[in-house]
């Protein structure tokens, strides 16, 4: 069972973490820290953190072995034993491709021989793949406690839709440019082998980097951001230990060598806020982008596809991530990866969930269509609250 502290919800109305005061970014045991305190000192203040040997005993450290020196090494034949012959998505992270790098796919065996034998051109990187759901009986891994209150990965798997769970593999060199993770989420990394150096900025450090045209830059260096004033930590990810990337920290990766790590972007409660605030000014954007098309018939529809397209959900579907806890709480079978919640986690949830909708029926952006089903999960999670 995964319980909070009772009091928790008063911390959604405290003023934000002061990011300047933040001197280094903290590495902790895993067996070290309790749920409880990650959620109020790390989710909450959303505050990066490393935490270490996150990843023993999980299956996929199989795919690693020991060499003469025992350190940890891609073991090539037993990825290629476990792991079927399928298509993969990979980048060129030579060739920038608009804010990304080339993406192409191969077959997942051609890939390992070219990695092993050493690539003759430039290097690939075998990104965003989504390996736990393409192979469902294959439990490789097991989702932390500290991360399992994933109301978006929960919702999405309740659906059978793509999630946002991933490996990455790639050789030295290989990299990620300079991003804020999708819908301004939440985002763990767990090293299985090799080494990740990361540079992260506190939100609002960013803006620094903007040219005359309002652009962030494709990637960054330290000289760069020393240059420019610009507040920032780089810290270096060891195997088996798991980075926890908080909603609107950009950041860049590099793989200091070869490395594998299985990632997941994720949101609740504790920053379900800062999505609908990311969501909202995507939406005043797109409006703005369009706004010589006002005049036009179902406006606002074509708001919402853009919306989707830019940013990865409109408003309904947001909604419907909101109705969807709520009524899972409701019925006490909130659950997900092997994790119950308890009744301080789940009254934190429905509160959280309230607010961003009162916020929301007081943003110019809601149209009166959207507000009748606000008001419907403002009903159901008054019921719930009656009920406690």
């Amino acid at each position: 069972m995964i319980e909070i502290e009772k009091d928790s919800h008063e911390s959604l109305k405290n003023n934000p973490t002061d990011y300047t005061k933040i001197s280094c970014i903290n590495r902790i045991n895993c067996g070290k820290i309790t749920y409880p305190e990650f959620f109020s000192n790390f989710m909450l203040k959303n505050v990066p953190v490393i935490l270490t040997s996150i990843s023993q005993n999980w299956q996929c450290e199989k795919w690693i072995k020991l060499d003469e020196n025992a350190e940890k090494r891609m073991n090539f034949s037993q990825l290629r034993k476990e792991i079927p012959n399928i298509r993969v998505p990979v980048a060129n992270c030579s060739k920038p491709y608009f804010n990304s790098h080339e993406k192409s796919e191969m077959n997942f065996h051609d890939f390992l021989d070219c990695w092993e034998k050493g690539f003759k051109d430039d290097p690939l990187y075998l990104k965003d793949w989504h390996l736990r759901k393409e192979l469902p009986n294959y439990q490789f891994y097991n989702v932390p406690e500290f991360f399992a209150s994933d109301w978006l990965n929960e919702t999405l798997c309740d659906e059978d839709q793509d999630d946002y769970k991933f490996v990455y593999m790639g050789p030295k060199g290989t990299w990620t440019s300079f991003h804020c993770d999708v819908f301004s989420s939440f985002s763990w990394s767990t090293n299985i082998v090799g080494r990740k150096m990361w540079f992260f900025l506190p939100p609002g450090e960013e803006l620094k980097l903007k040219d005359r045209y309002g652009n962030l830059p494709f990637s960054i260096s330290q000289k760069v951001l020393e240059g420019k004033n610009v507040k920032f930590f780089i810290v270096t990810q060891r195997p088996g230990e798991a980075v926890f990337v908080p909603s609107g920290w950009f950041h860049q990766v590099h793989n200091l060598n070869d490395t594998i790590s299985i990632n997941h972007n994720w949101f609740n409660g504790t920053q379900f806020k800062s999505i609908w605030k990311a969501l909202e000014s995507n939406l005043i954007q797109v409006q703005r982008e369009i706004d010589d098309c006002r005049d036009m018939d179902n406006f606002q529809e074509h708001c919402q596809i853009l919306l989707r397209t830019s940013f990865g959900m409109k408003i309904e579907d947001f909604l419907t991530i909101m109705q969807k806890i709520v009524q899972k709480t409701g019925e006490r079978t909130r659950y997900f990866e092997g994790f119950q919640f308890g009744e301080n986690h789940l009254l934190f949830d429905v509160i959280s969930i309230d607010y961003v909708l009162i916020d929301m029926l007081n943003s110019p952006t809601i149209e009166e269509k959207y507000i009748k089903k606000i008001n419907e999960i403002r009903k159901e999670i008054e019921t719930i609250l009656k009920m406690k």
